[in-house]
């Protein structure tokens, strides 16, 4: 794939996840306003994170690393018949793996609440609900890993669009259940936590029937045991225990949060504003890149193959860190605009906006992270992240026992700050050392001044928003919409203008950028 390719892909996932990023915000919308931030709140996000969690374990980033490179070694390097046998396969023993571990999960739920949440056993009423909505939630895991798998094989073949779109169906089910079901359920709780287990269903079918119109889409429940299986299972291991200690890390963060009302709400809706960028940017980039990387690596290109790194490092940076620095000045009014409404109070909105700032700090961090982190799945090497995540988890579980004692749920958020910074740098360098690759120069020299524009333009529009929206409580919605664009638009224009002056990019170079 040509720089011109990946580019031209990356910002095409980027758009879709951008349309799924803002239904999120939708979905957020009406979460926030059904269930405020509270008990239903904090019991529904528990029970939603544990099958997310598992996901992102078992699928994603653990399956996409161990599945991609041997896929497409078969597919390019064998045949395509070979390759859908390997992933017939694949789907039996994917499909019996994770019906047992949900059976097993539902029979242990309430000690799995009770790990991820201890703060609820104080309050049995709030214990029994979590548990209760888990159960309904966690079959969501079986569903979305499968869909995952899928999608993995969509995205080698280059159909990128598909599995980008699937977290709209699930954003669409919950805003869907709660707005025409809101009164059926118990709870509201109850109703969007079936929301999302209809959202699994949807879009396992979907992806399904997409890749059966690839000639992939063959379904066997006999699974047979082949090299490509033994080796898939071998790379993956690593890729599954370095994502379970990841998310072992946010897991000790909601473990401490849980033990304030509240806080498990604030920092989940922070981490939704901070995600927006990252998976338009760094989840994007990050799936284009890994395929393209493989074959440019089992091609032995590595001139070429590190000037597509590099690229891809300018085009991050050139989006992530404006952001980060764009959200940190922007932080109260956009989250008094999406959220604070019904039972989601100004209290909420003052919480949620101090962890967001925070979250900010290490959004370039999680982006290049995933970039550096491709440097060794394309390689098959999946051993070396879970190393690097198991250091971090030892340095986050240190910051956050010492940074809690004296900040309480804020100090939960720096040390997740630090651990990811501490995680993006050791990648680099181990990969640095090994001379997988090296960052130009150039690009570095860009970075910084990037970091400074950036820096500039945040001041530029926090004092926009003390002057133009400093009483924003009393504006209408209509008018705090238009001035948060205007701000964001100000901000853009002076960004642009700065990179343009030191020479970081041309105008030609923004004219290509936005025709591909």
């Amino acid at each position: 794939m040509t720089n011109k390719g990946l580019f031209k892909n990356t910002i095409l996932v980027g758009i879709i996840t951008l349309i799924s990023r803002i239904s999120g915000l939708f979905r957020d919308f009406f979460v926030a306003k059904y269930l405020g931030a509270g008990k239903l709140s904090d019991c529904f996000l528990v029970a939603f994170k544990i099958p997310n969690l598992f996901r992102s374990v078992f699928a994603e980033g653990a399956f996409n690393s161990a599945f991609v490179p041997i896929f497409s070694g078969v597919l390019y390097e064998k045949s395509k018949d070979k390759a859908k046998e390997f992933c017939k396969n694949l789907f039996s023993f994917l499909f019996y793996i994770l019906l047992i571990f949900t059976l097993i999960a539902e029979i242990f739920m309430p000690f799995i609440i009770d790990v991820f949440a201890p703060g609820f056993i104080e309050n049995p009423e709030k214990f029994e609900l979590a548990v209760n909505l888990a159960h309904i939630t966690f079959p969501f895991l079986l569903c979305i890993a499968l869909t995952s798998f899928f999608g993995s094989i969509l995205n080698t073949l280059g159909n990128f669009k598909p599995y980008a779109l699937t977290p709209v169906i699930l954003n669409l089910c919950m805003i869907f259940s709660l707005v025409f079901f809101a009164n059926i359920f118990p709870t509201t709780a109850h109703t969007v936590s079936w929301g999302v287990f209809a959202s699994g269903i949807i879009q396992l079918v979907l992806l399904w029937w997409i890749a059966n119109k690839y000639g992939f889409g063959l379904i066997s429940f006999k699974p047979k045991f082949t090299p490509e299986i033994g080796m898939f299972f071998k790379k993956i291991m690593p890729g599954i225990l370095g994502a379970g200690i990841y998310h072992l890390n946010v897991m000790i963060g909601s473990i401490f949060a849980s033990q304030t009302n509240g806080a498990v709400s604030w920092i989940y809706y922070a981490d939704r504003l901070n995600q927006l960028p990252l998976g338009v940017i760094g989840v994007a980039l990050a799936t284009v890149l890994l395929p393209s990387l493989s074959k440019e690596i089992k091609q032995h290109n590595m001139n070429k193959t590190k000037g597509i790194f590099n690229n891809s490092m300018k085009f991050a940076s050139l989006l992530v860190i404006p952001s980060a620095f764009g959200i940190i000045a922007l932080s109260y009014p956009m989250i008094q605009i999406f959220f604070e409404r019904g039972e989601f109070k100004a209290s909420d909105t003052f919480a949620t906006a101090n962890i967001l700032q925070i979250l900010c700090f290490s959004l370039p961090a999680l982006v290049y992270t995933k970039l550096f982190s491709n440097i060794f799945y394309a390689r098959n090497d999946t051993k070396t992240p879970m190393f690097v995540a198991g250091i971090t988890l030892v340095f986050n579980v240190i910051f956050t026992m010492y940074f809690n004692k004296f900040f309480g749920y804020i100090g939960v958020v720096i040390a997740i700050t630090i651990s990811n910074w501490i995680n993006c740098i050791l990648l680099y360098l181990i990969s640095y050392k090994n001379k997988f690759m090296v960052m130009y120069l150039d690009i570095i020299k860009d970075i910084i001044k990037i970091t400074i524009i950036s820096a500039i333009m945040a001041v530029i529009v926090r004092f926009g928003v003390w002057g133009l929206m400093a009483d924003i409580s009393v504006y209408s919605f209509t008018l705090k919409l238009f001035s948060l664009g205007l701000l964001i638009f100000i901000g853009g224009l002076f960004y642009i203008a700065g990179l343009i002056f030191a020479k970081v990019v041309t105008i030609t170079e923004l004219k290509h950028m936005i025709k591909r």
